[in-house]
């Protein structure tokens, strides 16, 4: 039952590139800041925003060399098949990071490093470090594992002013910052892949090889286009111009959008059903472990501030999510109840150590 609970945390993020649904991320710096804009493209909406804690003890969920640590910082993610295996989210240091879809990933193999599924070392790097020069160096304890593992790469940016895009090639880990990264956006070809390309294309929809290109490529162009055409000084808010680029870069699959504002410490987010704008003041929230932990279905609100419509955690709230989630993907349609009531007891492995 471990490894089949395993086996199905990693593979709902994405599928093969015959089936799987594109996703698209990029940020842009204002002022003192960065705002991060995200585009979710999959089969369903249903997700659930989540309050993690600081103070918690957790294990890695899996059987290659397990890591165990205990969580630094609170965040708030958005989960989509149970808590813990978050798609993305910030935490109280303003660190983001989010998951993309990439083809030709390939993780390390079995080492002395402790291992995480790649689900789970989102939350891990949520949980424990503030700078995504953290999260590189983080490369020499914790390997994300092969073990039943789908092909990723993410884009992370911090409150220091730095971003990175993180992935892993040929068994290493490949880490663009500060002057590798000219441009902070990602889609789904490897980061240098896209660079060349928009080199090729002058970044102009006019020229014939952008016509050629295949979506993932004109993603990159326009969000790479967004990042470097914002003006501090245009009417619009930074908010509002990430929104801009989401609306640019979506597809009709695209299940819900998030911008985090990071110097305000705000996160934004839409979803299909509700096409409201809401919003999250973070600093609104306890994040010790000794009080419950909150949570929010993604299409509550009627637009506005959302923060006080969350609700506690409970195992019938994250089995509803899974339940739902479930019903909705075709591929995990026939697991057994037994199975899914495994997921979402899952959390009760962690421990808060703030008693």
């Amino acid at each position: 039952m471990r490894i089949m609970f395993l086996s199905i945390i990693l593979a709902i993020t994405c599928l093969s590139p015959s089936i799987m649904y594109p996703c698209t991320t990029f940020c842009f710096w204002e002022e003192d800041a960065w705002v991060f804009g995200r585009n979710y493209d999959w089969s369903i909406e249903d997700c659930m925003i989540m309050i993690n804690k600081r103070g918690v003890q957790k294990t890695a969920f899996t059987r290659d060399n397990p890591a165990t640590w205990t969580s630094r910082y609170g965040s708030i993610t958005f989960n989509q098949y149970g808590r813990e295996f978050p798609l993305g989210g910030m935490n109280e240091a303003g660190l983001v990071i989010e998951c993309m879809w990439l083809e030709g990933a390939e993780y390390p193999p079995a080492d002395t490093r402790y291992g995480l599924s790649e689900l789970q070392w989102v939350q891990y790097q949520l949980d424990m470090h503030k700078t995504v020069e953290q999260i590189i160096q983080s490369d020499t304890e914790a390997r994300i594992t092969r073990q039943n593992s789908v092909p990723l790469h993410f884009l992370a940016c911090d409150r220091s002013g730095h971003a990175a895009v993180i992935e892993f090639l040929e068994g290493k880990m490949a880490a663009y910052t500060k002057e590798d990264l000219p441009t902070s956006a990602l889609t789904n070809h490897t980061y240098e892949y896209s660079l060349e390309f928009l080199g090729e294309c002058n970044g102009s929809e006019t020229e014939s090889s952008f016509a050629t290109a295949d979506y993932s490529l004109k993603r990159f162009v326009w969000a790479a286009h967004g990042v470097t055409s914002w003006d501090a000084n245009a009417d619009t808010s930074a908010v509002g111009y990430a929104f801009e680029i989401l609306e640019k870069t979506a597809v009709d699959f695209t299940m819900f959008r998030v911008v985090y504002d990071v110097g305000n410490n705000l996160i934004y987010f839409m979803n299909r059903s509700n096409p409201r704008i809401r919003s999250i003041k973070f600093d609104e929230f306890d994040l010790s472990c000794t009080q419950p932990v909150k949570v929010l279905d993604i299409s509550t609100g009627e637009g506005g501030d959302v923060t006080s419509l969350f609700t506690d955690y409970s195992f019938e709230a994250n089995y509803d999510l899974i339940t739902r989630a479930y019903a909705g993907t075709s591929f995990l349609q026939t697991f057994s109840e037994e199975t899914r009531r495994t997921v979402a007891a899952y959390p009760a492995t962690t421990e808060c150590q703030d008693k």
